[in-house]
């Protein structure tokens, strides 16, 4: 192991001289005491800790990622074209250990920047924090909403791809029961089922005037003893952040109770199952003034009891606009609900051991293409590799997808998964920023999907081939 070690000290002597390296470090710098010194979000407590947290990590992380990649490559080519390597492989050092060190040393510089950084990041947005004159109300609701770490729970959704197909055979039968032909042409089905998703899609987003609509959430403890937090962010007249305005709602909770059970009649006849009768309770007495375009919350204490035996609770939502315009929900800003599990810091820590896994697989790529080809080469290759890792999510991710093209193009996207990482799976400063926790089954997910399935064949690959390169082959110009 005494040699082992030497490699990587040398590794991380050789990172430091680095001229690019210190510019990234540099830019490192002044992300780290730049960011949380001088935002100032929108003048109120929460929106300085939020674009705080949420800039300053991601720049950090950003800095990092590339940092890693580039300095993976190079530190595998760098003594391959200066001959260096040369005089270390005719020693009693096999080449796998020589890629492990380089891998090790990449990620030891990379892992003790990142705890600087955002050791850093903490202490000062912590300060900054503590020097603002903010009312004592505005700390405690702070405190109930991002500094702490809660975990998110989601109401049931609709199938669209169901709810669609029901749509167009609906409109068909209508269709038909005019007297009117119908196309059974495969264009013209596939149209009709494009333009039902969107039908089905938009519905299941608007909030008519006056109309109330129940969301149910699922999975939540039956023995919770902590208030529950109910976050949303309605839009008044189109989902855009331009022409947002004032605008009315009213929120209602079912608090169940067990019904009354009938005893059976005679022997023949079942005893009833138990059920549960839900008695309304609005979180307020008239409909709130509220501004669209922004999120906000309603705390629901445990004295309310809204969680039923059967892990459940139901809302209804009214839409009480002044102009009885229509309302929206985007499906990622909510509603949805949120209960707190952990601490701010332990949340923040979670979110650092996911960068520190994200610079992991990100230094072992850069060796992995360093060791088996040229440096710009290695560096495109690496990038080229995470950027068809984003282009297939965001691919995947499109929730709206018609037509043989657009079904096509998710299937290559499904597929490019199975073997590329996306580094936006990695990216949980938002989550820290909002105050929901990073959950630890997520941080094995991204271990296991990323790091054991797609990035380990990847690396025992380039060990391979790095240890089968002929190294007289390589000839500096």
């Amino acid at each position: 192991m005494k040699s082992y070690w030497a490699i990587v000290k040398l590794t991380f002597r050789n990172a430091l001289r680095s001229h690019i390296f210190q510019l990234l470090l540099l830019l490192l710098l002044l992300a780290v005491i730049v960011i949380p010194t001088t935002v100032s979000g929108d003048g109120t407590a929460g929106g300085f800790i939020r674009v705080s947290l949420l800039y300053s990590l991601s720049t950090v992380s950003f800095i990092l990622a590339l940092s890693s990649v580039w300095l993976g490559c190079h530190a595998m080519t760098q003594d391959i074209d200066n001959y260096q390597l040369h005089m270390v492989v005719t020693k009693p050092v096999s080449r796998i250990k020589i890629w492990l060190a380089k891998w090790t040393g990449v990620y030891l510089v990379h892992l003790i920047l990142l705890l600087a950084a955002t050791m850093a990041i903490y202490f000062i947005i912590l300060y900054k924090y503590n020097q603002q004159d903010f009312p004592q109300s505005e700390r405690e609701k702070i405190r109930n909403e991002v500094m702490v770490g809660r975990r998110v729970f989601w109401p049931e959704k609709t199938d669209y791809e169901a709810a669609s197909r029901e749509l167009v055979k609906e409109r068909i039968n209508r269709l038909r029961a005019r007297g009117q032909e119908v196309d059974s042409s495969p264009s013209t089905q596939e149209a009709m089922l494009k333009e039902a998703r969107r039908d089905v899609v938009t519905s299941d987003s608007e909030l008519e005037f006056d109309r109330p609509k129940e969301y149910q959430f699922k999975g939540l403890p039956a023995d919770l003893d902590k208030p529950l937090f109910l976050r949303y962010r309605p839009y008044v007249g189109k989902v855009a952040s331009e022409g947002q305005r004032m605008t009315r709602s009213m929120w209602i909770a079912g608090i169940p109770r067990v019904a009354e059970k009938k005893p059976a009649a005679n022997v023949f006849e079942q005893e009833q199952k138990e059920r549960y009768e839900y008695y309304p309770q609005p979180l307020s007495e008239f409909p709130e003034q509220v501004m669209s375009g922004e999120f906000h919350e309603k705390v629901l204490p445990a004295s309310w009891k809204v969680i039923a035996p059967d892990q459940t609770v139901r809302f209804i939502y009214v839409n009480a606009d002044d102009m009885q315009e229509k309302q929206y929900f985007q499906p990622i800003d909510g509603p949805k609900l949120l209960v707190e599990v952990s601490g701010f810091f332990e949340n923040y820590m979670r979110s650092v051991a996911i960068v520190a896994l994200e610079l992991l697989i990100l230094c072992g790529l850069g060796c992995a293409f360093g060791g088996i080809l040229t440096l710009p080469t290695a560096i495109f290759v690496a990038v080229s590799y995470l950027m068809f890792g984003s282009f297939a999510v965001y691919m995947t991710n499109l929730s709206y997808v018609a037509g043989t093209a657009d079904h096509i193009g998710q299937f290559i996207a499904k597929v490019l998964l199975l073997v590329v990482i996306p580094v936006q799976a990695f990216e949980v400063s938002g989550l820290v920023a909002n105050g929901e926790i990073v959950e630890l089954a997520y941080f094995w997910m991204l271990f296991k999907n990323y790091f054991i399935y797609r990035a380990l064949p990847l690396f025992l690959l380039g060990m391979i081939l790095y240890r089968r390169r002929e190294l007289g082959l390589v000839i500096r110009k």
